[in-house]
């Protein structure tokens, strides 16, 4: 793929995510992505031939944004668990939880188009296991930080800044002691 192709393809990525933050899942529609993007809808059909397929192209992007964060941390010296639990903290911060919601949900539909963040679970805790000799206390800590990543993207958290803020200094604390 030429580098025109691939800017035009982030082009379009980049719109259907501005589709699903500002109106939601339901109205990532293959015509609302093509008027926001600029692009026609045959354009937009000749990079992602469906919205399945476009679909998966923002799924994987979140899936890529959250792994290149997370390396960029491992480069850096953090440990795998110490990488997840900051790379998840810098996600939320960086893309508005209705994005990632919308995303997902629309995903849901078709349990498939999930497959991208299944692998990175599993790949994750393939890291995280083999750093921390298959500690139960590490697993324990990582689905913590899903859960409080997953509570933020449904807004349903019960926790306020400071305690998440608390709760995400001891969970930094523990993997850093687990895991030296």
């Amino acid at each position: 793929m030429n580098k025109r192709a691939k800017v035009t393809k982030a082009q379009i990525i980049e719109a259907a995510l501005s589709v699903a933050a500002e109106k939601g899942a339901g109205k990532v529609t293959l015509d609302e992505v093509a008027k926001v993007s600029g692009f026609s809808k045959g354009g937009l059909l000749y990079h992602f031939p469906s919205k399945e397929a476009l679909i998966t192209a923002m799924v994987q992007q979140l899936v890529d944004d959250t792994e290149a964060g997370r390396q960029q941390l491992l480069a850096q010296g953090d440990n795998a668990l110490t990488a997840m639990i900051k790379s998840h903290v810098q996600l939320s911060e960086q893309v508005q939880c209705n994005t990632a919601m919308a995303i997902l949900a629309a995903a849901a539909e078709q349990p498939g188009l999930l497959n991208p963040v299944q692998q990175a679970c599993r790949h994750l805790l393939c890291d995280i296991n083999a750093e921390s000799g298959d500690n139960p206390e590490a697993m324990l800590l990582m689905l913590a930080c899903d859960a409080l990543w997953f509570q933020d993207m449904l807004s349903i958290s019960p926790l306020d800044a400071p305690q998440k803020d608390q709760l995400l200094q001891y969970m930094l604390r523990r993997a850093k002691e687990l895991m030296p």
